[in-house]
Order: structure tokens, then sequence, then C-alpha cells
């Protein structure tokens, strides 16, 4: 495994166990009860399977590249220059925390400062 990748096997088995352990902590619980349990674990694992996902793309890294390997500014398409590596907290559709650390990129044209989709 890479630097901050998990093993998704492993993650799945852990969430199985977690799920199992509260299943028998809660023998009583409705199929609701149940199901939102099962849906709060799946949206966990689904953030950490996202945030890998996210910063696993080359537009997490790119300074040094070459300009056509840079994003594009959206205003101007010059390629633009890394600002740095800046920390970016999203939220995902299930309410999870992610914190993205990425390039953040400047338009050497018009001054843009923002960070590159993908």
């Amino acid at each position: 495994m890479g630097e901050g990748k998990r093993d998704w096997q492993a993650l799945f088995a852990e969430t199985e166990e977690t799920m199992r352990e509260w299943r028998k902590a809660h023998p009583r619980a409705t199929f609701t009860e149940i199901e939102t349990s099962l849906d709060e674990e799946i949206a966990r694992v689904r953030a950490q399977m996202l945030e890998e996902l996210a910063l696993d793309s080359s537009s997490a890294d790119w300074r040094g590249k070459e300009a056509s390997e840079r994003p594009k500014c959206p205003l101007c398409g010059t390629a633009v220059q890394a600002n740095g590596e800046h920390k970016r907290q999203l939220v995902t559709e299930h309410e999870q925390n992610i914190e993205l650390r990425r390039s953040h990129g400047r338009c050497p044209e018009g001054g843009a400062s923002f960070f590159p989709p993908g």
C-alpha cells in the first residue's frame, strides 16, 4: 500500500464487524434503526474512500509540473502556478467531513486563486 492508502477490504471487514457488534448490542432494534445504523457506517467508509480517491488525483499535487500538465485558469485558460499546498474542508452528501490537502493555484495572468477540480 502507498502512503495514506487504506486496505479497502480491511475497511469493509471492520465495518462488517462494527455492524455485527452493534446488532448484538441492539437485539430489539427495528428494521429502520438497523438501516439507519448501517447507513451511518457506510457513510463513514464512503467518506474515507472518497477522500483517498480525491487525493489520488493528478490535481492533488502538480508542483513542479510542466505548464501542459498543470490545471488551466477557468477565466483565461493560462496554466496556473502552484501557490503552495492548502487544506480544504468538505462535507459529503451524508454529512461526513473530509479534509483535502492539495496544490492551490494562482493564475500568473489575472491573479485568480483557486483549488483546481479533480
